[in-house]
Formats: structure tokens, C-alpha cells, sequence
């Protein structure tokens, strides 16, 4: 566990869903997440409980305030991943250790790629597709 900037960072289990909707939900959709409203955001959370999804917390005083999920492709070779840091939290580098973090749980669950979505004026990241061991020597 680790702790940046007065953030708890843990890998959490599937049980850790709704601190991972209700941080979704406090998000800027207008910007970040523009194709899902409240329904979309509870259909999100469901699919990743389904897909077995990775996810990775940064909490600041016991909510959580930034978070990475990692989607395992069908084949379990490959992972997409999403970056997503509430306004006001920016900055504060969270986004490295997530990013830090996803790669080491894609490691460990024999992931040999990740993409990270990243649109970086909204705090949403996206790294081109790169192969793990590259991108951790970088």
C-alpha cells in the first residue's frame, strides 16, 4: 500500500464496486465521461464486476478520489485500462502511481500489454498500446 500526497492506494476486491460508482458518479461527465449518465455508470460498474476487472483505489480521508480499472481481454493476454482523478484532486500524483500500480497488477495477472485510456484535458488517460516491460523501463 502506498501513500502519495495523504492518499491511500490499495488494490481493491469486487466488494469495493460501489466506492468505485459513487467516485464515477462525482466525476465531471460533461468532460470525462460524456456518453454515460447514471444508468450507463451502473451498467459500467456491473460490467467490470462480470469481467473481473482490476480496479485500484487512491483514497483521500476514506473516500476515494482517483482510481485505475484494468479490463482483462477475452484471451487474458491483454488489458484495457481507464485513469479517471476528481476535479480538485488533480496534480497531486495520483495519476503516476495508478498508473505505476496497473502496471504492476497486469504483471502480476500475466498481462503481457495494457492500454490506458488518457484524454488529458479531462484528467482521463490514454497511453498508446505499449508492452509492459517497455513502458515500466521507460
Amino acid at each position: 500500500m502506498a501513500v502519495v500526497h495523504a492518499a491511500e492506494f490499495r488494490v481493491l476486491g469486487p466488494a469495493a464496486i460501489e466506492d468505485y460508482h459513487a467516485h464515477l458518479m462525482r466525476m465531471d461527465r460533461a468532460s470525462c465521461l460524456p456518453a454515460l449518465d447514471d444508468r450507463g455508470i451502473d451498467g459500467h460498474c456491473l460490467g467490470l464486476v462480470s469481467s473481473g476487472a482490476i480496479l485500484i483505489g487512491a483514497f483521500v480521508k476514506g473516500v476515494m478520489r482517483a482510481a485505475a480499472e484494468i479490463v482483462p481481454d477475452r484471451t487474458a493476454r491483454r488489458g484495457d485500462a481507464a485513469i479517471t482523478v476528481e476535479d480538485g484532486f488533480q496534480d497531486r500524483g495520483f495519476e503516476r502511481e495508478l498508473t505505476a500500480m496497473a502496471i504492476d497488477e497486469a504483471k502480476r495477472h500475466h498481462l503481457s500489454e495494457l492500454r490506458v485510456n488518457e484524454q488529458t484535458a479531462t484528467r482521463c488517460y490514454r497511453i498508446p498500446v505499449m508492452e509492459l516491460h517497455t513502458y515500466a523501463r521507460a
